[in-house]
Parts: structure tokens; C-alpha cells; sequence
């Protein structure tokens, strides 16, 4: 059978992993899964919180062979990973906040220094800041465009593991925005600044003219917007 095919967005998760057990948390039909047992990864524990997607993940990995590399389970967040049962774990396609609880309540997991690849699909600021509160370090951050969305993946590991330069703290541009795409210059970053400016200078000329408290609470906060993107690009 011909190998997994992955969209763009989880083709940059799959290929941030470079430990041998993994567990894919939210895994839906598996073919992150798949793809990482056919490309050396030893053990796989793929788990969802809904029956449907796990159906289709278990056939799918029927399908490919994999039973012996793949374990499917039912399971909310990491609740129903065993400790030390995955060096790895992936968390992808959630917003932020949603990714932020399944981390805190898996706490034991982080305590025993579990690696994580997060995509976030918003409020990436709020997963920067609860790793660096919990002593964690990002060692890598991709951002790509797919369908005209923008997305990023970060690695992150426990700050014992991680290079000091690293343990710096986060500036909260570095926070909102990503330190290594800041410092690597990130043309994806810069596209995406850029587009967010012309927005929000969009909405700055639609309430010009506008006298409510409310609109002028809205023109103050949408300045200080387009004043800390501007401070993001002059780095870009």
C-alpha cells in the first residue's frame, strides 16, 4: 500500500518528531500515526475522545498493517496514556486554550519530562506563556501558510534538556509572536504581521469618525496593536 499522504500543516508536525514512541493526542483518523510507524517510529499510541474518528483510525491502521506498531484508544486529553508509555506526545488542530487544559491536567506527564509538539489554531500566545511557566522550553517553531490559513508548530522540551541561550526569558513580543521566528526572520511571520496590520488599519479607518465610548476604547486598543506589529516587523 502506498504511504499516508498529509496536508501541509501536518506534514511540519510529523516532521518535528524524532523520538521512537509517540502518542497522538486528538489523533482523528490516524494518519499522523501511520505516516510516523512507516517512517521509524517504534510505538504509537494513538488516541481521540470520540468513537467515530477512533473507528475509522482503527481500519485505517487494519489497512496498513500497522496493529503491532499502533495502539488506538479511547481517551480524553492524556488521561488515557500510561506514564512513560510515549517519549513524545502530539497535540494538534485545538485552539490554544483548549491545548493549555489537556497539558495542565496531564501534568504527571509533563512532570516526567514528556516531549510536546502543539499546533495550536489560536491564542498560540497563551501556549507559549503556560510552557515557560511550567519549565519548558521551545527549541523549535515553524509557521506555514496552507489555504490561504496561517499555522504554527512548535517543539517544546523540558528546560533541563533544552540549550541555556533558551532559558532567557520571553520579552512579550517574543511571547505573542515566537522568539525563533522573530530571530530567524521568519518571511511566513512577516506575511502574516503585515496582513494583520492592514486589518486592523482597516477597521482603525472605518471607526474614525465614530464618537462612543466604545468605538474610542476600540481606535486606543487597535493603535497598540499596529504599534506592537510594528515593533515585530522592524525585526523582520
Amino acid at each position: 500500500m502506498s504511504n499516508v499522504k498529509l496536508s501541509k500543516r501536518m506534514q511540519t508536525v510529523a516532521d518535528l518528531v524524532d523520538e521512537k514512541s509517540v502518542a497522538d493526542i486528538g489523533c482523528d483518523h490516524a494518519h499522523v500515526a501511520i505516516w510516523l510507524a512507516m517512517h521509524g517510529v517504534k510505538n504509537v499510541v494513538a488516541m481521540d475522545i470520540k468513537s467515530g474518528p477512533l473507528k475509522i483510525a482503527e481500519k485505517n491502521v487494519r489497512a496498513y498493517g500497522l496493529e503491532n506498531i499502533i495502539k488506538v484508544r479511547q481517551s480524553d486529553g492524556m488521561s488515557g496514556l500510561n506514564l512513560g508509555e510515549a517519549s513524545c506526545a502530539i497535540i494538534a488542530g485545538m485552539g490554544g486554550e483548549l491545548i493549555t487544559k489537556i497539558l495542565d491536567k496531564g501534568r504527571t506527564h509533563l512532570n516526567k519530562g514528556i516531549h510536546l509538539i502543539l499546533q495550536p489554531q489560536s491564542e498560540i500566545h497563551k501556549v507559549r506563556e503556560f510552557l515557560l511557566k511550567n519549565n519548558y522550553i521551545i527549541t523549535k517553531e515553524k509557521m506555514l501558510v496552507e489555504e490561504e490559513k496561517f499555522y504554527n508548530v512548535m517543539k517544546a522540551l523540558p528546560a533541563t534538556e533544552a540549550d541555556s541561550v533558551r532559558k532567557i526569558p520571553y520579552s512579550e513580543l517574543e511571547i505573542m509572536y515566537g522568539r525563533i521566528l522573530l530571530e530567524e526572520k521568519n518571511i511566513v511571520l512577516k506575511c502574516f504581521l503585515t496582513d494583520e496590520k492592514r486589518k486592523l488599519s482597516d477597521i482603525k479607518d472605518r471607526l474614525k469618525g465614530v464618537y462612543t465610548p466604545s468605538s474610542s476604547h476600540r481606535l486606543d486598543m487597535i493603535g497598540q496593536e499596529i504599534a506592537f506589529i510594528n515593533q515585530a516587523l522592524e525585526m523582520l
